[in-house]
């Protein structure tokens, strides 16, 4: 994975050629078992090459730099695997648009794009590297929500594969070296130094170096095994200092490669990929011109549930999702100019999750799934399902006790008798169901890591009724740790308290009780 290192308005004009290069395949499910497959070969080889290299440092041979970056830093790679699994799912993986030419086809868009940025950088990665690629490949095709979300384990996929290639070349490299190593051998073990061993055809440049080095430690008697070296280099014009000039150069150029690798495998691995995901994301951009200015200030969750409400609307293509995102502003900015008071239906969050929603998906003609139907209606009719069910039940397990006594004569005391502890079972089966068959909505919320802002001033009230001034004491003490947890300048708390219920308005004692509190509150 070694190109031609670009610049960053070289990359960034690399970046729109592969936009207007790429063609995306109609069928998605293609090439998901290859590329799980490669990945899975990709940390075999490389550790293989761990555990090859590791033995030769244990037995005090020499490594090359390179093997020593791979073997300080294969825990790093050893936990991608895990990493990979655990968040790339085939199902994801199978979703993702994949290219369609013949010598990419079935690899999913932003894979091919990792390697390119990888190819293109040897291996060497920053935040705006990455970002600037990303932005100017989306100025010609925007990606979808999902490949951006996608793209830092992709990315981290292709780092992998450089890795691989790399301990490849250096196995490869250890295999010409052994080589040599076999051929001095069998020329010390030859009578007739000028019948010992033939030398390969056009051999690596690690072999040459490693039968110079061999054939430095001895003196003259090597002299007929050198004229053979010498005759077959010159036979392709190379001579012995080209070929260990050749070979520091590639162990100079693998070692710069494997250390760019792993430190933007490191990078990869400690970046906050949300911002990255917000920085680059044409529907973020877009949801954030909300009329009502409120989505800009929502937390990370939120956010992300109405882009996802964006997905569910949209074809799974960067452009449609844009253009659906595009009508939830629009229809928010409707709504603003029809009435400016209405800050509901101003927010584009009314139209994504709110009562906007039918009107929006009608604009969109969105069609819902058989189980997003379902799931709606429900909701529409939850209370008369819920409690439908639990007389069903009810009745069935009432019904099964009276026939366990058909023709006793006891056939309505069964029943009767049955009736409470029947319904006690449908109401836990029923609700074990929909504990298992639904799960919670969130609340939507606002980011206030950075404080309250002045239009959301709160008040605090705690209701409670002043008995003694002990009671009244705790009270306040318990005020003090929620004031003192909760040092918000625009967060404020207050006691909202009565007497007990009393004969008269003025009881014994609720004067102390009232200066105990007041007293309290100014301290």
């Amino acid at each position: 994975l070694r190109g031609q290192l670009l610049s960053l308005e070289a990359l960034e004009a690399r970046a729109r050629e592969l936009a207007a290069r790429f063609t995306l395949a109609r069928d998605t499910d293609s090439g998901t078992r290859r590329f799980f497959g490669r990945f899975r070969e990709n940390m075999r080889i490389l550790r293989l090459a761990y555990h090859t290299l590791a033995a030769d440092v244990h037995r005090g041979e020499q490594t090359p730099p390179a093997a020593e970056w791979l073997l300080d830093n294969f825990h790093l790679i050893d936990s991608e695997d895990v990493e990979f699994q655990r968040h790339l799912s085939r199902s994801y993986y199978r979703e993702l648009p994949k290219l369609a030419p013949r010598e990419r086809a079935g690899t999913a868009r932003v894979y091919a794009m990792a390697v390119e940025l990888i190819r293109a950088s040897d291996g060497r990665l920053d935040l705006e590297r990455i970002a600037r690629f990303v932005s100017s490949y989306q100025t010609l095709a925007p990606l979808s929500i999902g490949e951006i979300w996608a793209w830092p384990l992709l990315l981290r996929a292709g780092l992998i594969e450089n890795l691989r290639r790399i301990a490849d070349d250096l196995l490869e490299t250890r295999e010409a070296r052994e080589a040599a190593d076999r051929t001095f051998e069998q020329f010390e073990k030859e009578t007739d130094p000028d019948a010992g061993p033939p030398i390969p055809d056009r051999p690596p440049p690690a072999y040459i170096v490693q039968l110079l080095r061999k054939m430095r430690e001895h003196g003259p008697q090597v002299a007929p095994l050198r004229a053979r070296l010498k005759a077959e280099l010159a036979a392709h014009l190379i001579s012995p200092e080209d070929a260990i000039r050749a070979e520091h150069q590639e162990q100079a150029a693998a070692q710069v490669s494997m250390g760019n690798t792993v430190t933007s495998l490191r990078l990869c691995a400690t970046l906050d990929w949300t911002h990255f995901f917000e920085r680059v994301s044409h529907v973020e951009h877009i949801l954030r011109r909300d009329p009502a200015g409120s989505y800009g200030k929502m937390d990370l969750q939120t956010r992300d549930a109405y882009r996802r409400e964006v997905e569910e609307l949209a074809e799974p293509t960067g452009e449609a999702q844009i253009r659906v995102a595009l009508k939830a502003i629009e229809s928010a900015r409707e709504s603003h100019e029809r009435d400016p008071a209405d800050l509901r239906g101003s927010h584009v969050g009314h139209h994504l999750l709110g009562g906007g929603r039918p009107a929006l998906e009608e604009d969109v003609a969105y069609h819902p799934k058989l189980s997003r139907w379902m799931g709606r209606v429900a909701r529409a009719y939850a209370a008369g399902l819920y409690l439908g069910a639990i007389g069903a039940l009810t009745a069935a397990f009432v019904a099964l006790s009276v026939a366990l006594v058909w023709g006793t004569g006891a056939e309505i005391l069964a029943g009767l008798l049955a009736l409470i502890p029947g319904s006690e079972l449908a109401i836990l089966t029923v609700q074990w169901l929909c504990s298992r068959l639904t799960r919670p909505l969130r609340l939507l919320r606002l980011d206030l890591t950075s404080g309250v802002p002045e239009e959301g001033r709160t008040m605090v009230i705690i209701p409670t009724l002043l008995t003694s001034v002990g009671e009244v004491k705790d009270l306040l003490e318990h005020l003090e740790v929620q004031a003192l947890g909760n040092l918000d300048p625009r967060i404020h708390f207050a006691i909202l308290g009565d007497f007990r219920d009393a004969p008269s308005e003025i009881m014994p004692g609720d004067a102390e009780i009232l200066k105990a509190a007041q007293e309290g509150i100014q301290e």
